[in-house]
């Protein structure tokens, strides 16, 4: 619990910020769905997309076959492994340590992805709704991630805004904070893959 304490007294320390990242990610989610229903032929382009890389040899078809076994124990721990190596550390935070700030860029990348892949442009809402909490959850994940990341640029190139006596100093300060936060970061991402297991496997094929 002290762990995930000392996250949460970061997000107060930086409250305003976080609140505004909120509003950013999931407000890009829902432009990017109100784009989708007018171009609907984006999602069709963004699937086809998404299905050759599950179709691929390697995680892609692990996470389908994990998916396809019907073990939820399975599919939440594969899901789990992807969404946090990949996911979270390959694409998001480790990039942001040699180049501040470009896993936020890449995190508002995903959003704007995510509103063209699930936008229910079928009007199947019984598909849409279950899923949109997984999105939630696994997306508050990846902005937790991302607002690390931000704290972590500020520190380097702004270190005397945090009194800190250098650069150097600003990026182990940084770096600090982000294991700090990652706590939830996991938390929030075992949470979605087991949701995201149970709703794929049971919840989902009752609606298509």
């Amino acid at each position: 619990m002290t762990l995930v304490r000392n996250a949460f007294a970061i997000i107060k320390e930086h409250r305003r910020t976080f609140i505004i990242f909120n509003a950013v990610f999931y407000g890009l989610f829902v432009v990017a769905m109100i784009i989708t229903a007018v171009l609907p032929h984006l999602q069709g382009d963004a699937i086809d997309g998404v299905q050759g890389e599950l179709d691929q040899p390697g995680l892609g078809s692990a996470v389908s076959a994990g998916y396809e076994s019907g073990n939820v124990l399975w599919a939440a721990g594969i899901t789990l492994v992807v969404n946090f190596f990949i996911g979270a550390l390959l694409t998001t935070t480790i990039p942001s340590l040699v180049v501040p700030f470009f896993g936020i860029a890449f995190t508002i990348y995903r959003v704007i992805q995510w509103g063209i892949l699930f936008a229910p442009v079928d009007g199947n809402w019984g598909v849409f709704l279950p899923h949109l909490i997984t999105l939630i959850i696994e997306g508050q994940a990846y902005l937790i991630a991302a607002f690390a990341v931000w704290i972590h640029g500020r520190k380097v190139l702004q270190p005397r805004h945090f009194d800190l006596t250098s650069r150097v100093v600003g990026y182990k300060a940084g770096f600090k904070d982000t294991l700090t936060l990652y706590p939830l970061v996991i938390i929030l991402l075992m949470i979605a893959a087991i949701y995201e297991a149970i709703e794929v496997i049971f919840i989902i094929p009752q609606y298509v």
